[in-house]
């Protein structure tokens, strides 16, 4: 999961867009991996959780708060050093 977590990082943080639809369909297309509305969320939140985006906000997405080399940060600080071998 914390593959997941870090692929569907780097795009919210290039694409500067938050939603589970944009990850659904990025996902799939960059690296051929299709997750379910709720898993897409449950990142989303666990971003949140970090502090990578903001808080759900109907169907506009999320704000993005984080450039990608501080979103790293935040999740290494979350799950420890070993979350960078891991990406």
């Amino acid at each position: 999961m914390i593959d997941l977590l870090y692929a569907a990082t780097e795009l919210v943080t290039r694409t500067r867009h938050g939603s589970p639809a944009m990850l659904q369909r990025c996902l799939k297309n960059d690296h051929g991996v299709r997750i379910t509305y709720k898993t897409a969320l449950s990142l989303l939140d666990q971003m949140h959780d970090a502090g990578i985006v903001g808080p759900g906000q109907t169907s506009m997405g999320r704000q993005v708060l984080m450039e990608s080399d501080d979103a790293v940060h935040a999740l290494r600080s979350i799950h420890g050093a070993s979350w960078s071998d891991a990406a």
